[in-house]
Parts: structure tokens; sequence; C-alpha cells
């Protein structure tokens, strides 16, 4: 075994006495996590879960009945690893940044424990997951340095009516994806509600000195967020966007995938995969044509 993991981690085969140590001590990390999650229910349907993020502590109240995000953060105390790579890359201790679709605050508390003195502002239009939210920034002494808007970012302040996954409140959306997906999976249907709507504009005015990074996951309702977002991308030169890319939801939507291509880049905004450990750029034309990734980076041109 020792061979096979040797080459793996790209050592000789059989290394000499002075280097079996070091290897050994990279095997033993390999095989077990350098900081396993440690997890408690407290009931009301909360699990308390505390990881490392980045090598700083940070403990999250989610969700014990959800079947969508909460089963493997409660294992291994990961999640959604490439876009958290990313902002682990590029945060400062000064960063601003907006949230949206935060849902119980996993990025929020990130960029709140790696930027002591900038600000974050998650939103969240289902009240209940807006309110875990509200109380991982409170368990973790964020207060002052983060908060939440419960509501749902669109490109007016009109309201939106969207429908609310049992057990998986990551994918409450604008589309009502219907009683046989649902049925299939032993859920009842998704519950229509009326939530409250704002313009990332006017999020952005409550931000002191402008906004570094926007991230966007709304199951489908991107293009009305980036339309509300025009000033903002237009003020702040070096904003990053990252944005969950689900041609199927955006499309189920009702927005035409190419037309929000177009869009995006009429704000001037240059597309980026997402790697390992870097970003790809990618033209406009490729990103129609790519399929579901949990993340894309978008910046202004130069």
């Amino acid at each position: 075994m020792l061979a096979a993991i040797s080459k793996r981690l790209g050592h000789p085969v059989w290394p000499a006495r002075s280097r079996r140590k070091a290897l050994l001590s990279r095997v033993n990390a390999w095989l077990t996590p350098e900081h396993s999650p440690t997890v408690t229910y407290v009931g009301d349907n909360r699990v308390l879960v505390g990881t490392h993020v980045g090598g700083r502590q940070i403990a999250f109240l989610v969700e014990a009945d959800d079947r969508l995000l909460s089963p493997w953060f409660i294992v291994s105390g990961a999640f959604e690893t490439a876009l958290t790579n990313f902002f682990l890359r590029h945060l400062r201790r000064d960063s601003r940044s907006i949230d949206v679709g935060c849902n119980f605050g996993y990025f929020t508390c990130l960029a709140a424990r790696h930027c002591p003195d900038g600000q974050v502002i998650g939103i969240e239009a289902d009240r209940r997951i807006a309110d875990l939210a509200r109380d991982n920034i409170a368990i973790n002494g964020f207060q002052g340095l983060a908060d939440v808007i419960c509501a749902a970012a669109s490109d007016n302040d009109a309201g939106l009516t969207l429908y609310r996954r049992t057990f998986r409140s990551g994918n409450t959306s604008i589309v009502n994806v219907g009683e046989s997906l649902t049925a299939q999976l032993g859920e009842p249907p998704a519950q229509p509600f009326r939530a409250a709507s704002v313009r990332i504009d006017d999020v952005a005015e409550r931000m002191r000195g402008g906004v570094d990074f926007l991230k966007i996951d709304v199951e489908g309702a991107e293009p009305l967020v980036l339309a509300g977002a025009r000033e903002t991308i237009a003020r702040n030169p070096g904003i990053a966007i990252v944005m969950e890319w689900s041609p199927g939801q955006i499309e189920a939507a009702g927005f035409d995938l190419r037309g929000f291509c177009d869009q995006i880049a009429a704000l001037g905004l240059r597309c980026y995969a997402l790697e390992r450990n870097r970003e790809q750029e990618i033209d406009h034309i490729e990103l129609a044509a790519m399929p579901y990734q949990a993340g894309i980076v978008l910046r202004r041109g130069h």
C-alpha cells in the first residue's frame, strides 16, 4: 500500500529513510482529514457543525432534515470546494461582499471570518433559512461585520413568487419543478410563497466603500439579479462575480440562454471557468454551451 501511495504523492516507490518519515506523515494526513467536523444535534431541526475553512474555525447551524446540502456538509465539513477555494485565494482582510441566495450563510460567514476589516451582506428569501444565516452570524460573533436581508434579489422591488422545496431549501426557486419530480423524490409538492425583493444596486448603498465580490446562487433567477446590479457593476471596476451556472434552470425560468450571455457581455463582463487552482477565461459563446457548473467567475473587462 505504501508503494502505491508513494507513487500517488509523487515520491519514488521506496524513498530513502530520511524521506520515509515525511512520506508517512503525508500519508496520515491524506487518509485522515486535518480537521474532522464536530457535529451535535441541538433540537428544533438544527444540527450544529463545527468545521475549519482555510485553517479558521467556523460554526454552522444547518437543517437536520435537509437532503440537499446538509448530509455531506455534516459528514465532511466541506462545502462547494471549488467556490470555497476561489474565495480563499482572493479574499483580503478588507474585502466587501454580497452573498445572494446565501442559504444558511456558509459563504457569508466565510467572508466574515477571513475579512475582519471588511463587510458582508447575505440575501436569502426564505424566512426560516434567513433565520439560520442570522443565527450563524451571531454564534460566530460576526455582528457588525455581517448581516442578512430576508428578500429575493431581483431587478425591482415589487416582490417575487418563489417555490419552496421541502427537504431541499437550496432549491427554492422562481420555477415550480412540478409534482412529478417531487413525487419521484418522495417529497411533498413545492409550496409557493411571496417574498419581498431588492435590487443589488440598492443593497450596495449599504456597503462601506463599494463591492469587491458578488456571489449569486438563485436557481435560475440569475438574469434578474444581474439586471438589478448594473450600477454596482459599473461603479466597481474590480468586482468579481461568482455565479452558479445552471442552463436548465435559467431556461426553465423563461430566460433565453444566449440572450443572457449577451446581457453578461453588455455589462462588460468577461467569463472564467473555475479550475482547481485558477480561473480559465472563456468567451460568451463557450459559456452558452457549457453544462452545469457550481460556479463561474465574471469580471469587468480591461
